[in-house]
């Protein structure tokens, strides 16, 4: 009796995938590379919003946001608000952008 993953002799067959005719054609390797290289100048685009964002929130001194010459005394609070948003939301996208990268790439 063959059992589901056995030959006949009870030794484990080889794992069978299956290929997508067009997975080797050129225009899909092209295409793959294009993506790929479209996903890896997002991620260096991401890594210098991150970075230009938190140096654009103010510490305990002033910061590098003092270097901009705006005055944030009336509205620090709404922008400092807005601006951690921005740098959790630029920061989140920067990870799942990474774990794209490294399931295509990997």
């Amino acid at each position: 009796m063959n059992t589901v993953g056995h030959s006949s002799s009870g030794a484990p067959q080889g794992r069978t995938t299956m290929i997508c005719s067009h997975a080797s054609t050129p225009a899909f390797r092209g295409r793959t590379a294009l993506l790929n290289a479209i996903l890896v100048a997002i991620q260096f685009v991401f890594a210098i919003l991150v970075i230009v964002l938190i140096l654009l929130h103010t510490g305990k001194d002033a910061g590098m946001a003092s270097v901009t010459g705006f005055s944030f005394a009336s509205s620090a609070s709404v922008m400092e608000r807005n601006l951690t948003r921005y740098t959790i939301i630029v920061g989140v996208l920067f990870f799942l952008n990474t774990f794209v990268l490294i399931w295509r790439l990997g």
